[in-house]
């Protein structure tokens, strides 16, 4: 009897446990190999890549930080706010990735091609494949995913934690049954990783902007002119991805 009464404790206290875990921020560190992607260009030859690497070195930069303010209905993910040493910020690309799991749907402002777009529509469904690999992210214990990029053709990889039960993560991606805190975009073209997990007692608000302005489009529209350009760019050997978020 005893044990049954440990065993139920035990599940009560890691049921509270999560269950205070479904508000917050997640700071995110997104890395972009320059030399890795373009080496992946079909028009590029090996002088050309090895060329590349001596100018890029070993492209060790550092990498650009975005923030994911979360709750368990819905999530923004947009740049963190960087203050130089002299007290200004920089000027960043549009960039606001809203998604609302409650109502599944989707409201971005993304800037594209020089344009800024409005995304809003019903969200697409993910289609993933929860993987046998686990790793640590930021101090949690995370398994792999795997879906493929519509647009490129290309494998994304997710790492997802149980122990923050909210289905969102960054860059728009979500759905699985787990906090996403980490992403590899084609076997390393981009890594975007958490830095940092911060929990509120109480409901976090989006801090969603009062002016969400640009050109309506679909993800389908968006999808098709992404394909295009990116189609064009090779036929020209130019990097698509100089123009385009990757």
């Amino acid at each position: 009897m005893k044990q049954i009464i440990t065993v139920f404790l035990v599940v009560i206290i890691a049921f509270s446990a999560n269950a205070q875990k479904k508000s917050g921020t997640i700071e995110f560190d997104r890395k972009q190999d320059w030399i890795q992607i373009m080496s992946k260009l079909p028009y590029m030859t090996q002088e050309e890549i090895d060329r590349s690497r001596l100018t890029w070195g070993k492209n060790e930069g550092n990498g650009q930080p975005f923030i994911l303010y979360f709750n368990e209905n819905e999530s923004l993910y947009t740049y963190k706010e960087e203050v130089s040493d002299y007290g200004y910020s920089w000027k960043k690309d549009d960039y606001v990735v809203i998604r609302d799991y409650e109502n599944k749907t989707i409201y971005d402002k993304i800037d594209f091609l020089g344009r800024t777009y409005i995304l809003q529509e019903d969200a697409p469904r993910i289609k993933w494949k929860i993987l046998n690999e686990i790793k640590e992210v930021a101090g949690y214990l995370c398994m792999k995913a795997e879906t493929v990029d519509t647009v490129k053709g290309t494998k994304i990889h997710a790492w997802f934690s149980d122990e923050i039960p909210v289905y969102a993560g960054p860059e728009g991606f979500y759905g699985l049954p787990g906090m996403i805190l980490g992403l590899d975009f084609n076997d390393g073209d981009v890594i975007v990783e958490a830095t940092k997990v911060t929990f509120s007692d109480e409901v976090v608000e989006l801090p969603i902007p009062k002016k969400m302005k640009g050109r309506k489009l679909t993800v389908a529209e968006m999808n098709t002119k992404a394909k295009k350009y990116i189609e064009e760019s090779i036929e020209g050997r130019k990097n698509p991805y100089w123009q385009m978020r990757y």
